[in-house]
């Protein structure tokens, strides 16, 4: 599925390119042929290889298209398009539509299609998190029904079961995940996520809603200590009591 939605999207950015392409050459050759006109073959030459070299839109329009593509792949990433279909795909018809307006020099409609985009990546991206979460959810309740039917064998129960994955959601950093009670308890814990995670995260100041973080569980204090010094902890070997500690 992943794949499919890969392929569509592929598919808008390069009939978008192809459109902008082609209306940056005849814009190009109209000014090239004025020139040839107007001003003399010198003159025409250097228009020629201006309209080439430069493009006539402004630079603030190719920052919404660069950044709204980021936002697609974004979405594409945490699977919006399977736990928001409808919003998703909406995303992309949105998206169609302001690469037509960038086309058309449309600053005004693009303007207008940017604010519906982003309240729309924020919808998909809402509801991308409460799908994860209710799946969690489903995941919790099957493993306590579990460790219910263990104890009914007579069997010691007194263990907890940690989350292996966190789902990110609005307002999420890393230290404020590890220092949930049910992740490490311990905000200096958070280097521990982000080392698990570099195949996503690429700054470990910017994460967004909608991620399926790893939470790793099987570490040595070691590493523990050495992510505590790494995230800037007074007492980097002093352990809070309350900190989460893998089971060895």
């Amino acid at each position: 599925m992943k794949l499919f939605i890969w392929i569509i999207f592929s598919a808008l950015i390069l009939i978008g390119c192809a459109h902008t392409e082609s209306s940056l050459k005849d814009q190009g050759m109209q000014n090239s042929l004025q020139g040839v006109a107007t001003k003399g073959e010198e003159t025409s030459k250097y228009a020629i290889k201006k309209s080439i070299i430069e493009r006539p839109s402004a630079k603030g329009e190719k920052d919404i298209m660069e950044d709204a593509t980021k936002e697609i792949k974004k979405a594409i990433s945490i699977s919006g398009f399977e736990y928001a279909p409808k919003e998703f795909f909406e995303l992309l018809i949105i998206y169609l539509e302001m690469q037509n307006a960038y086309i058309d020099r449309d600053l005004e409609g693009l303007g207008a299609l940017k604010d519906i985009f982003y309240a729309k990546v924020k919808k998909t991206q809402k509801l991308t998190v409460q799908g994860k979460e209710n799946r969690l959810e489903r995941l919790r309740k099957e493993i306590e029904l579990k460790k219910q039917q263990i104890q009914k064998q007579g069997e010691d129960t007194t263990f907890e079961i940690y989350p292996t994955i966190y789902v990110v959601k609005e307002g999420d950093t890393l230290p404020s995940i590890a220092a949930r009670h049910e992740i490490y308890n311990d905000s200096y814990m958070w280097p521990l996520i982000y080392k698990a995670n570099r195949d996503q995260i690429k700054d470990p100041q910017i994460i967004y809603p909608g991620q399926d973080l790893k939470v790793p569980r099987d570490m040595s204090i070691e590493e523990i200590i050495g992510a505590r010094r790494e995230a800037g902890a007074p007492e980097p070997e002093k352990l809070p009591k309350d900190a989460f500690m893998p089971r060895r």
